[in-house]
């Protein structure tokens, strides 16, 4: 039970270790890490068109009606465009978010407008539907300034989970004999 223990402490490290450092490459480079993404999903929607044409052909010959030319030839030519513009990829999910953030702000705004006549907090939920209104606005009409900030909080974000689990994982550890006592004490009751 401790080895187990310590494997998945330890794999937990690692894997903090890799945000980490994925967290300061998006924060110092980050119009490198915007390129990649979008070579990276460029490559996805590739492979995807690939096996979904495979398996139209695969399952014409076992007579399952299953249509993914169409899906798969429109999937290559989309990924075939990312990899020529891949930082398309970016501004594309940035103006997606920024459209999700109107579409959010119209229901807290309307929220509000109901509960206006009511004791609950409606001014603040008004004021939460208008600032989620200006940004999804924002958004949308400077996707790339908005791509370079969205992508340097995510960043931030991922530095400091990172250090917070490594932390944790390193406490844990320290006393990973009592908890593996308390483990096993408890499988033992629930086995019984």
């Amino acid at each position: 039970m401790k080895e187990l223990f310590n494997k998945a402490t330890n794999s937990v490290i690692i894997s903090s270790i890799i945000a980490l450092i994925v967290g300061i490459v998006m924060i110092a480079f980050p119009k490198l890490s915007i390129e990649t993404i979008g070579i990276i999903v460029a490559i996805y929607f590739v492979v995807h068109g690939f096996v979904l044409i495979f398996l139209d052909f695969k399952a014409s010959e076992l007579y399952i009606p299953f249509d993914g030319l169409f899906t798969g030839v429109l999937s290559i030519l989309l990924g075939a465009v990312l990899l020529y513009k891949p930082d398309l990829v970016p501004v594309i999910i940035t103006i997606v978010i920024g459209v999700w953030m109107i579409l959010s702000s119209i229901n807290y705004i309307r929220m509000a407008i109901k509960l206006c006549n009511s004791k609950l907090p409606w001014v603040a939920i008004l004021l939460l539907g208008v600032l989620d209104l200006i940004v999804g606005i924002v958004m949308i009409l400077n996707p790339l300034e908005s791509t370079l900030a969205l992508e340097l909080f995510v960043g931030i974000m991922l530095i400091i989970h990172s250090i917070i689990n490594i932390v944790d994982m390193i406490i844990i550890k320290k006393d990973v004999s009592g908890i593996s006592k308390e483990l096993d004490k408890r499988l033992k009751e629930v086995t019984k």
